[in-house]
């Protein structure tokens, strides 16, 4: 059978996953039962990225970021990588301009796996995008190689996960983004149960657009007056918004704001 890498586990009887009779179901199945089970360490999760997942679908290097999109950025919250250096984990900003990263934008719009490549990104779909500079410039000078994206979107809280494969195999496009489709929601949820995003943090999806940029200044140390001058408010209208975020988050002052978003 063609397609990706088979790991050591016994052979199972060849069959189609979807319609891409390339894949390998047989190890994609041994990786399904070798997922930790219980409760999950990130050790846990990278072992298993690193080997079972590896051998169903070759990558070299992984990145995975929790955040939620507002007012045109993404803002991440908490990230997790196996293979990249210090320098490349230093240059992810913990908040973007979408407008900026035409491939997050698509995936944001579509929420389809992509696989990005120089100067040109391609989905599942078939789709073309043509990557911006600051993307092409992140794949030259960390030498990405392809760069397979994808991730899990909630529509209704505008936050998820994002996940970054690179150095995917170049010459097999098809099996790759059709392998991609398959893995991303087993990686999404062992990600997800990996970070152990804490009920308070999860509870961030429940706070308003207003609210958030408001937790984000605070979290860059501005002062209520500072906070009221950017947004345009005033400083009771700030206490106001931050007695409400407490409350949601069922803490009580800044310091534990502050300590839950970094």
């Amino acid at each position: 059978m063609h397609g990706l890498i088979r790991n050591g586990c016994e052979p199972v009887q060849a069959c189609t996953v979807d319609t891409h009779p390339d894949i390998d179901a047989g190890a994609w199945l041994c990786a399904l039962r070798e997922i930790p089970g219980g409760t999950v360490t990130e050790a846990d999760f990278l072992g298993w990225l690193d080997g079972p997942l590896r051998r169903f679908f070759p990558f070299e290097k992984f990145f995975g970021a929790y955040g939620y999109v507002s007012g045109g950025r993404a803002h991440m919250r908490s990230a997790i990588s196996s293979g990249h250096g210090p320098e490349f984990m230093a240059s992810r900003s913990p908040a973007i301009d979408v407008k900026a990263r035409p491939c997050i934008a698509w995936w944001l719009s579509h929420r389809r796996g992509m696989v990005l490549d120089k100067t040109i990104a391609t989905d599942s779909a078939g789709a073309r995008i043509a990557l911006s500079e600051i993307e092409i410039d992140d794949l030259d000078r960390y030498g990405l190689g392809a760069l397979a994206q994808t991730g899990v979107i909630d529509p209704f809280a505008n936050t998820g996960v994002h996940l970054g494969f690179s150095g995917v195999p170049k010459n097999r496009l098809d099996q790759t983004l059709a392998a991609l489709e398959l893995i991303t929601p087993v990686v999404y949820a062992l990600y997800f149960q990996t970070r152990a995003v804490a009920p308070a943090v999860l509870r961030l999806n429940s706070l308003t657009d207003r609210q958030r940029d408001l937790v984000d200044l605070a979290a860059l140390g501005l002062s209520d007056k500072a906070i009221a001058s950017r947004l345009g408010i005033s400083e009771h209208t700030v206490g106001n918004h931050l007695r409400a975020i407490y409350a949601k988050l069922g803490i009580s002052k800044r310091s534990q704001l502050v300590a839950l978003v970094k």
